[in-house]
């Protein structure tokens, strides 16, 4: 109808004068914008814009609250996923999170973390709260609320949020790992102090009998296990399976983390253990940057070889001393303009790479800032020590 497009049309604009006058010409507040069954009605349309005064003229008029089928986004959800916090907290006062039960989408509360660990912005804890306050809780078959919260990647603040509404520090996943170990699976430190600090049981353990340190101990973070061990997480817990931290370091030969541990002499002895993990370790990498940070790169590795001499260089770190300078010219000389970038690459071995690593880790110093190196070296690994390069 005629009408109707007038109204659709006036929301659009945000022409408050106009859909008044829509409205009391026998426009129909559920007018879409489009004849196909996902097509927006009006009330989506002003959430969308963030317009409470358009709402508020909707809803008088006799709007649905709710969404119009199953499957259609409401201006709850739209307003949500927008940010929009003011409107979260008017469509929540006219109880639009029971009008949510008509949806077959995901709870709202759900949605609403998903996206806030996918855009992250000031409005999301705002709008989280006013949800909260408003008795949103995840569906029947959801995961719950926090554990949707770590799994997604949420902020401290996001956790901190769902922690003070309740949220129990100890929930578990629907396969019956806790929180904490989902955290640090993940590598999330951040979100394993949060727990801990909120009262998570620092042994708790997964349907293997798996502790959070163990898994923290198998993926080689020693950031994750050190805020477990501070917590007075229990290095000795076995599980039935048989394994300790301990035994889990030496199986992997991660030699760092076995000094993490307490050990004081560490080798790369072939400990038998239960794995639940699988390691990738990739045989060459592609490195990218600006070609003065490998030319930096290339300066230090040569310096450290001269500094310490061909013997005691093969000595500390079982290279050759030639094959670092060849590692050396490869960085200065042997890169190329990436084809659909503005940065360079240089090709690189894993053995390749763990030479010009150990040029950063036996650097002197001497002419070069400490820092710029220190920095360099921290961003290498941090990409890297997942894939098993450096552990």
């Amino acid at each position: 109808m005629i009408v109707d497009q007038r109204l659709v049309d006036a929301v659009k604009a945000g022409d408050a004068a106009q859909v008044r006058a829509a409205l009391r010409d026998g426009a129909h507040p559920d007018a879409r914008d489009g004849s196909g069954p996902h097509s927006p009605a009006a009330l989506v349309i002003a959430a969308q814009a963030g317009r409470l005064d358009l709402i508020a003229l909707l809803l008088e008029g006799g709007a649905q609250l709710g969404p119009l089928n199953p499957h259609t986004a409401s201006a709850l959800r739209v307003a949500v996923l927008r940010s929009h916090v003011e409107v979260v907290r008017d469509l929540v006062a006219r109880e639009a999170l029971a009008a949510e039960a008509a949806s077959r989408r995901g709870s709202v509360l759900t949605s609403a973390l998903q996206m806030g660990a996918f855009e992250p912005q000031p409005a999301v804890p705002a709008v989280l709260e006013v949800l909260l306050r408003g008795g949103a809780t995840a569906r029947p078959g959801e995961e719950a609320p926090l554990i949707a919260a770590v799994m997604s990647g949420s902020t401290p603040a996001v956790l901190r949020l769902l922690l003070d509404h309740g949220a129990d520090a100890d929930v578990r996943r629907s396969d019956g790992a806790p929180a904490l170990v989902v955290a640090a699976r993940r590598r999330d430190h951040a979100a394993v102090d949060v727990l801990l600090l909120a009262g998570a049981d620092p042994d708790a353990v997964d349907g293997r009998g798996r502790t959070a340190l163990m898994h923290a101990v198998e993926r080689g973070d020693k950031r994750v296990a050190g805020v477990l061990l501070t917590a007075g997480a229990d290095r000795a817990v076995r599980s039935p399976d048989g394994m300790t931290a301990l035994l889990l370091a030496q199986g992997w030969q991660r030699q760092n983390i076995q000094f993490t541990l307490g050990e004081h002499v560490v080798g790369q002895e072939n400990v038998p253990i239960s794995r639940s993990l699988i390691r990738v370790t990739p045989t060459s990498v592609r490195l990218s940057g600006d070609r003065s940070m490998f030319e930096f790169w290339a300066r230090v590795l040569l310096a450290a070889v001269d500094d310490l001499g061909d013997d005691e260089w093969e000595d500390r770190t079982s290279r050759d001393a030639d094959t670092a300078r060849r590692v050396a010219g490869k960085l200065r000389d042997g890169g190329r303009a990436a084809p659909t970038a503005s940065w360079w690459e240089v090709e690189l071995s894993d053995a390749e790479f763990a030479v010009g690593r150990k040029g950063l880790v036996e650097s002197g110093v001497g002419e070069f800032n400490r820092f710029e190196i220190v920095d360099l070296l921290d961003d290498l690994d941090r990409q890297w020590q997942v894939c098993g390069i450096c552990s």
